[in-house]
């Protein structure tokens, strides 16, 4: 619920729950898309195409319901846009940019452009993030230094939340390590499938045009040549001046070069203001699974841990 309605809110000037009478239905919907997408990546044939499963129309019903709601989303822009003409010279979001963007003459970018980019937003921005979040703070609470350290830098540079500013989260260093930590040892994207469209060389290895390449992204970052205690959580080894630096070349999950990942500074933000939250708001008493073992990975088009039961005191 809290990614949803950070990328509505910050990229597209909306809240969710206003679409739907308050029971945030674009989350639910994400949910049964991303495990149905996954599941056909998955499948050795596309049965889809003959016969529809119960969960085949389920996923039809949630991809009909998201389409509707970024209609929605670019309807509601289009009426601010409208309402007040001088936001076309100053946009006050990323949606309302684009529609700007796409009525300028011989722009070349349509509606269907446009809706496409609200989706992807969505998709690429909200699992990922929840699902980090939900790794970050599980590994802080069985991490008592490396959460006692995330808190105190919450209290003396972002005590008070109600009147924080986006100059604030700059300064808090430690709890971006800690993220960057998390997602060294728990990527969300642990594999990358690519597909090669040209013939290409590699680190010396020959990949002809057409050649479909599985991509293991936790190889490196699990390299105790790279990182030293490798499956340990040491937030410090991301600090600037660490005694033993981390690699950057080797733990990239947002990618790297042209194609990095364009929602990598809003995605730490998102992360930075949850726990500024919840580390100036509470105390963490408990975080794990009902059986009480370590959680599971598993894969749901992004890899999460299985249920996770958090118990908070107020502070």
């Amino acid at each position: 619920r809290f990614t949803v309605d950070a990328i509505a809110g910050l990229a597209f000037g909306t809240e969710v729950n206003s679409l739907a009478g308050g029971d945030d239905p674009i989350h639910q919907h994400l949910d049964i898309i991303f495990a149905g997408t996954y599941r056909r990546l998955m499948s050795p044939l596309p049965y889809w195409r003959w016969f529809k499963l119960p969960s085949d129309r389920q996923l039809a019903r949630s991809v009909g319901a998201l389409q509707a709601a970024v209609a929605a989303f670019i309807s509601q822009a289009r009426a601010r846009l409208l309402a007040d003409p001088a936001l076309r010279a100053a946009p006050r979001n990323l949606l309302e940019a684009m529609l700007v963007a796409a009525d300028q003459p011989g722009s070349g970018v349509n509606e269907n452009d446009v809706a496409g980019n609200v989706s992807t937003m969505l998709f690429a921005g909200e699992d990922t993030t929840a699902n980090t979040l939900a790794w970050l703070i599980y590994l802080l609470h069985q991490n008592p230094a490396a959460l006692a350290a995330a808190r105190d830098e919450v209290q003396r540079l972002a005590p008070d939340l109600g009147t924080l500013v986006p100059a604030q989260l700059d300064h808090l260093v430690f709890l971006e390590a800690c993220a960057n930590e998390a997602m060294r040892l728990k990527p969300v994207a642990p594999f990358l499938g690519l597909y090669s469209l040209r013939d290409s060389v590699v680190a010396d290895v020959a990949v002809p045009a057409g050649t479909m390449l599985w991509c293991v992204m936790r190889h490196d970052s699990l390299d105790a040549q790279r990182f030293p205690d490798p499956l340990g959580f040491q937030p410090q080894r991301w600090l600037e001046g660490a005694e033993q630096p981390a690699d950057k070349r080797a733990a990239m999950p947002f990618g790297a070069g042209p194609r990095m990942c364009p929602g990598r500074y809003l995605a730490l933000l998102e992360i930075k203001l949850a726990l500024v939250m919840l580390l100036g708001s509470f105390e963490i008493d408990s975080v794990g699974t009902p059986a009480g073992a370590e959680p599971q990975e598993q894969m749901s088009f992004t890899m999460n841990p299985e249920a996770l039961l958090m118990r908070l005191r107020p502070r």
